[in-house]
């Protein structure tokens, strides 16, 4: 076998499966569409898990509204989506209307940033002999190094009450359940962002800062709000690597002047970075509601101090931040979208000119 066939050989078998537009599904076979998917299935859950914790401690205090929703849970778990806070009707009820309402009035919004970088390096070494009295060895080497990299950046937002009541209705997607098969329930530690990512952990620690830690806006948010808002910024970084260095030795058949072995090394590199920017925020008119339920919280008293009723403001189409552009449909998805502009604003760096 000649060192040109070998070589080729060796190219396909270290090449195979390359790509010049590198993606995630060239890795796990989940495209970008379905990542977001999964995502977004992932932050219903959460949400929906947080409502069953509430309406099970009214159960657990023989609330007979709250047993009748829990009820039609288990019949159909798909009736979460008809929940709605007006059904706890009365003044005894406010307290549980008010934090029923601050978790439907709240927004999510996800800032995805994937790179995906590919290098495939082929090097080659040829030693050869010629017909002198004493042994000399001529070395020759070449090298075929190619990189492509491919940077993929956008942003989503949701409200809760989009993700609770909407999103997994039938005939959403072809007229199936948007989240039917879509919930991933394992963390993939190999290749985080195809796997449960933890927004479960993002969403109850916003929603138990915002009842109890008095969580509040940052005075520089562009928002200018003061309502409460959390950013959470996850980087998963994925690394696989291959090479191989065969090597072929000629044995001498004459005395002229000819290859005595040849080696080729190919490197498949393949390094993936991605991030995934979550920001959660209100309404800034729930922030009275929000107000109402630390007092109730804090207070031995049983009654609830009167609060303003809720405007669901909506706001402009288009957030446009520093780093971060999307679309929007409510105060807290603008809200949400400013809280991740903010945090990606601090990854900026003004070096002085000299």
């Amino acid at each position: 076998m000649s060192v040109r066939i070998f070589a080729a050989c060796l190219a396909a078998a270290l090449l195979q499966g390359c790509s010049i537009h590198p993606a995630p599904e060239d890795v796990t076979g989940v495209n970008t569409y379905h990542i977001v998917r999964q995502i977004r299935c992932e932050a219903r859950e959460a949400i929906k898990s947080v409502v069953l914790e509430r309406l099970d401690a009214l159960a657990r205090h023989d609330d007979k509204i709250a047993q009748d929703v829990l009820q039609r849970y288990q019949d159909d778990p798909e009736s979460i989506a008809d929940f709605t806070p007006a059904v706890f009707r009365g003044p005894q009820y406010e307290a549980v209307r008010h934090a029923f309402n601050v978790i439907y009035s709240a927004a999510i919004a996800y800032n995805f940033d994937l790179t995906m970088t590919e290098d495939n390096n082929l090097g080659t070494t040829i030693n050869t002999i010629g017909p002198w009295t004493q042994r000399f060895n001529l070395g020759l080497g070449g090298n075929a190094n190619r990189q492509r990299s491919n940077e993929r950046t956008f942003t989503i937002s949701d409200t809760f009450d989009f993700l609770m009541r909407t999103l997994n209705r039938p005939g959403q997607v072809r007229k199936q359940r948007y989240c039917e098969g879509f919930i991933v329930t394992q963390a993939n530690y190999v290749y985080p962002i195809a796997g449960r990512i933890g927004v479960d952990k993002s969403v109850r620690t916003f929603l138990e800062l915002t009842y109890f830690g008095n969580l509040a806006g940052d005075k520089d948010n562009p928002g200018g709000s003061n309502a409460p808002n959390m950013a959470d910024k996850l980087t998963f970084t994925t690394t696989l690597d291959a090479t191989a260095t065969p090597m072929v030795t000629f044995t001498p058949v004459s005395a002229g002047f000819q290859v005595a072995d040849a080696s080729i090394t190919g490197t498949a590199r393949r390094s993936d970075v991605h991030q995934v920017t979550i920001g959660l925020a209100i309404l800034p008119s729930s922030v009275t509601e929000v107000a109402a339920i630390r007092s109730y919280v804090f207070s031995r008293e049983v009654g609830v101090p009167a609060v303003a009723s809720r405007n669901a403001t909506t706001g402009a189409p288009i957030t446009v931040g520093n780093r971060v552009t999307a679309v929007t449909t409510t105060l807290a998805e603008k809200y949400a979208v400013w809280a991740i502009d903010q945090l990606k604003s601090r990854e900026l760096q003004l070096i002085p000119a000299r």
